[in-house]
């Protein structure tokens, strides 16, 4: 290494350059993943069976009873799974 610096090497240099090139990128992935959070938006956007659950919540927890995610979730799967595709269709449309 004495020679290399002795030959007018840099020590670090490209070590530097790279978290230059990373920082002018957009920082660290923990940045960008807290600046993505910070946004607001959705990682994706929401299926059919997200849309209906969002309409339908009220009354699924009332048939069953109980506000428990784990319980409505299991319902709502259900009465998603027993409706034909003409019910389905609206749901998927506002989704595409």
């Amino acid at each position: 290494m004495a020679d290399f610096v002795a030959a007018g090497g840099v020590k670090g240099k490209r070590k530097a350059e790279k978290a230059e090139a990373k920082a002018a990128k957009g920082g660290s992935k923990k940045a960008r993943k807290e600046a993505r959070a910070a946004s607001g938006q959705p990682k994706k956007p929401p299926t059919g069976y997200w849309l209906y659950l969002r309409e339908n919540r009220e009354a699924i927890e009332k048939a069953g009873g109980s506000k428990k995610p784990t319980l409505v979730a299991s319902l709502a799967g259900k009465k998603w799974k027993a409706m034909s595709d003409a019910q389905k269709k609206p749901f998927e449309d506002k989704a595409a």
